[in-house]
């Protein structure tokens, strides 16, 4: 299958996980001192493991929820990146699935139920956004806008809070709370830059292709950090953040 086809694959079964949640009841029970998982998360990610391996034969998942495989072909899936925002009702969450092959990150979509708003891009597929609500064409701020959650409550690193003040002092900062979308919204121009610790690969896998795809850049750092986005901002962000996690 081709980039082309793989994003096709996990772009439909981005909308049809997406029909599947209406009609989902939401339990949630504890994942650890700081995290939750719903009934969503678990019968969300069933259904796209299903629906990915049996389109793609022979393909493996890397999922949240359900455990982890491998295979020339490797689908990265979080099926709620969010949750805590999404057991509280806040729409600021998204379903997320990317394709490796051969271990390289070749498509990605990033899909939000509560705004019906795909974002999508593979290799030699442009990035793109396909939107039924309100779209703003993104504009120019006085200072670089960047999507953050650090610090993280229970985060084990040193210097969180005085990367934080002083990020305050050279951009605009947000807190989003669901990675995957931080990075959709990077690619869409609607912010510079992301950086977060304590990531996972289903966490940026589809949110890395788009930013590339989109003419950002990606960088990984260490295995549970990255700053991704364009402008100068993002080289500052991993110095910074190298320095919290190393």
């Amino acid at each position: 299958m081709t980039p082309a086809d793989l994003l096709s694959l996990a772009t439909q079964s981005c909308v049809d996980a997406a029909k599947l949640l209406r009609e989902i009841r939401v339990d949630v029970s504890a994942k650890g001192a700081y995290d939750q998982v719903s009934t969503a998360d678990l019968e969300l990610e069933a259904f796209l493991r299903a629906c990915l391996t049996e389109g793609a034969p022979g393909s493996a998942v890397v999922g949240e929820e359900l455990g982890s495989a491998s295979a020339e072909v490797t689908w990265f899936v979080d099926p709620i990146d969010g949750t805590r925002n999404f057991v509280r009702g806040l729409p600021l969450s998204c379903i997320s699935v990317a394709a490796a092959v051969d271990g390289v990150l070749v498509a990605g979509c990033v899909l939000d139920p509560f705004r019906d708003e795909l974002f999508t891009a593979a290799a030699g597929v442009p990035f793109g956004v396909r939107s039924t609500g309100l779209v703003i064409p993104p504009g120019v701020s006085p200072r670089p806008l960047v999507l953050t959650d650090i610090p993280l409550p229970g985060s084990p690193y040193e210097g969180e809070v005085e990367f934080l003040a002083d990020l305050m002092e050279r951009a605009d900062v947000r807190r989003v709370y669901s990675t995957a979308l931080s990075l959709a919204w990077v690619a869409a121009g609607r912010a510079d830059a992301v950086t977060n610790i304590g990531i996972h690969p289903w966490d940026v896998a589809a949110g890395a292709v788009l930013v590339r795809e989109a003419g950002g850049v990606f960088t990984g750092i260490g295995h549970t950090a990255f700053a991704a986005g364009r402008g100068e901002i993002v080289g500052w962000l991993a110095d910074r953040v190298e320095g919290i996690v190393s």
